[in-house]
């Protein structure tokens, strides 16, 4: 049964439990990523899901660009603010390190200047460099060095950024990403004073949307080296295919997004003040509900069985714990930009868990695409829903052909002969068929049988299949 919508406009609300028996848990094939979009657009807070589709209406942007875009903004206006509990009993920090690969003319822009405009509006009051498109790695550490603790990458189109040598520096990325300041190398020391009065710790939020060609390309090249790191798995990736739409701009009026810029004015001011007043990791940490903690315990387990053969047991526990952190975090950004008081609660735990759900999906059908399947495998399916058919058609109860005939029907299918053998050899390899010498009329012959399931060609049933 599926949960009622909220009436306040927040979707529909994600079951709060997941089953521990892995019988009953829903997890993604290797290389497949399920289309939950919308589910994770439903799973927003009541305030964020009205921003979420008005823009997508007003703008036309696609629901990936708006999701991507939305999250990685109110994770910077939030980061500010609070920290949130972990479950290890230290605390971590709200910012997210997102990346959006779309099409072109998926709206990516669109998403990107509207969501980012209130807060360059609002940090003009903050006189350090805050916001980076396309920097070198030194430049940027210089920039923390001076007292930039609370920075953003924030780009409608990072190509450059992802040609840069700064995209590779996954280490820097992996420290920063839970606050700590990466070290400084000799090069960069060239300023003994800013370098006694670096700060110890410092926010990065990271929105970079890209085209899916060139993180397609970037993947390839680095991606092996990216997960070996360990930053790949804290980085939440989101790549569609969806093409903007025809938006409604100047035929309606904003009235969410009035809200989503009034409410992220709201938070970077009150962030401007607190940064003003003490560090990063001394900022008021938001607690986490015991039934909150219980859905995300649960999560995990799911989230350890989605990956399946793509990755070792080993790489499958760290894809859970990290996408179960990044779950985390989208929580308490929900939590303290709806102004929720108390504890991080099981609704919004469970609708977090349900966008890390499919951002995690999106990030292994992206490091892990589909691989084509190869021709003779192709030829194998052919040959055996033919044989299926035949069987069928003439009402054979025990189906077997002469194997020297099944041959001969090689240029039928535009194969040689040899073709044709090697779809017999991986039909009786996977246990479809098999070839066994018989006696008829005296003379011995070869025969190729079926020896799948009848009720699969008689029955209606689903037939057997090599792919």
């Amino acid at each position: 049964m599926v949960a009622p919508t909220d009436p306040n406009g927040g979707g529909v609300t994600p079951s709060l439990y997941f089953s521990s028996s892995p019988q009953s848990m829903v997890y993604l094939p290797a290389g497949y990523c399920p289309s939950s979009l919308e589910q994770s657009i439903d799973a927003l807070t009541s305030d964020l899901y009205r921003t979420a589709c008005e823009c997508r209406a007003i703008h036309g942007p696609g629901y990936g660009a708006v999701l991507a875009n939305l999250l990685g903004n109110v994770s910077f206006a939030v980061a500010s603010n609070f920290r949130i509990h972990g479950d290890n009993g230290r605390s971590m920090p709200l910012s997210l390190h997102l990346r959006f690969a779309g099409a072109r003319l998926s709206g990516k822009s669109a998403a990107h200047v509207r969501f980012n405009a209130p807060i360059v509006e609002a940090m003009k009051d903050w006189k350090k460099r805050w916001l980076f498109d396309n920097t070198t790695r030194a430049a940027y550490l210089r920039r923390i060095r001076a007292g930039s603790v609370w920075t953003m990458f924030s780009m409608s189109e990072g190509r450059g950024h992802l040609a840069d040598r700064f995209s590779r520096s996954f280490q820097d990325f992996s420290d920063l990403y839970d606050t700590t300041v990466p070290q400084f190398d000799r090069a960069d020391d060239d300023d003994d004073m800013l370098a006694e009065r670096a700060p110890d710790s410092a926010l990065l939020v990271t929105c970079v949307n890209v085209q899916d060609d060139a993180h397609r390309s970037w993947l390839d090249r680095y991606g092996e080296e990216a997960m070996a790191s360990g930053y790949l798995f804290r980085l939440l990736m989101m790549e569609t295919d969806e093409l903007a739409i025809e938006g409604a701009a100047g035929l309606q009026q904003e009235y969410a997004l009035l809200d989503y810029d009034h409410r992220i004015g709201e938070l970077i001011a009150s962030g401007l003040l607190k940064l003003k007043k003490m560090s990063v990791d001394k900022l008021p940490v938001i607690e986490v509900s015991p039934d909150a903690e219980q859905v995300l315990r649960q999560a995990r387990v799911c989230f350890q069985s989605m990956p399946g053969p793509v990755l070792s047991s080993r790489d499958a526990i760290v894809f859970a714990v990290r996408l179960a952190a990044n779950a985390r975090r989208i929580a308490g950004c929900m939590h303290v930009y709806e102004g929720y008081e108390g504890a991080v609660t099981a609704d919004t735990m469970a609708r977090a868990v349900t966008i890390a759900k499919y951002f995690g999906a999106c990030w292994l059908s992206t490091v892990f695409p589909p691989k084509p399947v190869p021709d003779a495998v192709l030829r194998g399916q052919y040959l055996l829903d033919y044989l299926h058919r035949q069987a069928i058609q003439f009402g054979m109860q025990f189906p077997s052909w002469r194997e020297s005939d099944i041959v001969a029907l090689a240029p039928n299918f535009g194969w040689n002969k040899a073709q044709i053998r090697e779809a017999i050899r991986l039909i009786c390899g996977r246990g479809l068929a098999r070839v066994m010498p018989r006696t008829e009329n005296g003379r011995r012959i070869i025969k190729l049988e079926l020896i799948s399931a009848r009720s699969s060609y008689f029955s209606g049933g689903d037939p057997a299949s090599l792919v």
